[in-house]
């Protein structure tokens, strides 16, 4: 159990510790550079997205499920995600101009061939970070993955005040992989061997090929939005979007890598199956309340957070960040659902529901895309609440729960934040109308009667998940 909350420590410390790297650069980048300049980036995330998966093709997580992979194993994924990563890079590298055409955005083909040289060392850093992960070694990752951050941050903020406009953000957000690469090989001084086995490649690719097809469809569905804006509407436009949705990704990531992505490894390490039943279900509890807490939060701290953070010159991303944080709140749930599958090896169902996820998404788009940016932002909450509801069935299948107790769970979990949110709004409506106050003062009122709300009714009241997560910031903290 020790072991297991190192795991959760070091994953927790990398992903703040990034998380606030990312941001405190975002926002500088932010005030520097134009919506445009971010709007550009964003029209590519998709085929960025696509070919990381595509590279892959969910083999790290065959990885990490095979109960002891041997070294053959490491080197056969080695050379095959080093050889995708060759062709995508060619692939970028000679697609460039037909990407910049298409768009009409001259622009596109520097950084689309900046992105294929880079893209090809990402690569080969999979299988090192997933050796890792399966040794349950992040506080080496964590290391490697700050002192990226630091470098390229670094290096991006440096261009963007020497005037290199859109390339500090090629700097900050490509070159990151291939820093990555370079740091993983110092710290771990490991490299797998050049050698390929057919039988290690089919009994890996067997349980991965449902999984990267997910994948493929989860990317689709967060990025195809800012692909449409930036063919129909204009690069601000999908500027404000991308900012809106990186935003709102933020503190989720943050949850997501260094609860539910740890979890799977310690999930899946564990034999004992009624010892594994009873880590998933306690997970449930956390990953509700952690995340219920940050939505709720958001949805009230939206305004006065971008204008303090990001200026005027970002306020029409408000709205969209609002959507988009309830959009990644839903993720979540979905991302923790899909890890027990994965647990139990029912890769084929999370590719159908991926699937099913994005043509619901995909629909919705074509009736709505015309309307605007909000409408385009509701369109993803629509797929993923399809989604949800069918993995709510196979886990309470999986699990031995009712959907009663999932629905209490989900409940229990929610309500002291839905309550601080509502206290913490009304703080806010108070405040604004009493005076003209500054958007950092108002941020302070609603943070501040926010949290004074949760704990105070949490201490009164004492709800099981609530106590669960106090008393573990509690432990942790001795």
């Amino acid at each position: 159990m020790s072991s297991n909350a190192k795991v959760y420590k070091w994953s927790l410390i990398e992903r703040i510790s990034v998380a606030a790297l990312n941001f405190g650069g975002n926002i500088a980048l932010a005030r520097m550079l134009t919506t445009a300049d971010f709007g550009l980036l964003a029209m590519i995330a998709i085929f960025i997205a696509i070919a990381s998966d595509l590279s892959s093709c969910g083999l790290s997580d065959g990885l990490i499920h095979k109960a002891r992979p041997s070294r053959e194993d490491y080197s056969t994924i080695f050379v095959f995600n080093s050889a995708f990563g060759l062709f995508f890079g060619l692939l970028f590298i000679f697609g460039a101009p037909l990407v910049a055409s298409f768009f009409g955005h001259e622009e596109l083909r520097g950084i689309m061939r900046v992105l294929g040289v880079c893209f090809f060392f990402q690569t080969m850093s999979f299988v090192q970070e997933t050796k890792l992960r399966k040794e349950l070694a992040m506080k080496k990752i964590c290391f490697v993955k700050v002192g990226a951050t630091i470098t390229s941050l670094t290096l991006g903020l440096s261009l963007a005040a020497m005037g290199w406009g859109y390339w500090a953000l090629v700097a900050t957000q490509i070159l990151l992989s291939f820093f990555i690469f370079i740091y993983y090989l110092a710290a771990t001084r490991w490299f797998p061997r050049v050698y390929f086995s057919t039988k290690s490649f089919r009994e890996l690719f067997s349980f991965g090929i449902h999984l990267v097809l997910a994948y493929i469809g989860n990317v689709v569905g967060k990025n195809i939005n800012t692909f449409i804006l930036g063919k129909f509407y204009t690069p601000t436009s999908s500027g404000v979007y991308s900012q809106g949705a990186k935003l709102a990704n933020v503190p989720f990531n943050v949850t997501e890598n260094s609860i539910n992505s740890p979890f799977f490894v310690v999930a899946s390490n564990e034999t004992d199956r009624h010892t594994q039943r009873s880590l998933i279900r306690n997970m449930l509890s956390v990953i509700m309340g952690i995340n219920g807490l940050l939505v709720c939060l958001m949805l009230v701290i939206a305004s006065p957070c971008i204008e303090a953070l990001y200026g005027e010159k970002w306020m029409g991303a408000v709205p969209v960040f609002r959507i988009l944080a309830l959009f990644e709140f839903l993720t979540c749930v979905k991302a923790y659902f899909q890890t027990v599958c994965k647990v139990y090896g029912r890769t084929v169902f999370i590719r159908n529901m991926s699937f099913a996820e994005v043509t619901c998404q995909l629909l919705l788009l074509a009736i709505f895309y015309h309307r605007g940016l909000l409408w385009i932002a509701w369109t993803q909450i629509g797929g993923v609440l399809v989604s949800i509801a069918a993995y709510s069935f196979l886990y309470c299948r999986l699990t031995g729960q009712r959907h009663r107790d999932l629905a209490v769970t989900a409940f229990n979990a929610l309500w002291l934040p839905a309550l601080g949110g509502v206290c913490a709004l009304a703080a806010g409506v108070s405040a604004a109308s009493l005076a003209n106050i500054p958007a950092i003062i108002m941020c302070v009122v609603i943070g501040g009667a926010y949290a004074v709300a949760v704990i105070g009714a949490g201490e009164i009241s004492k709800p099981a998940t609530y106590m669960l997560l106090r008393n573990r910031f509690l432990k942790s903290r001795k």
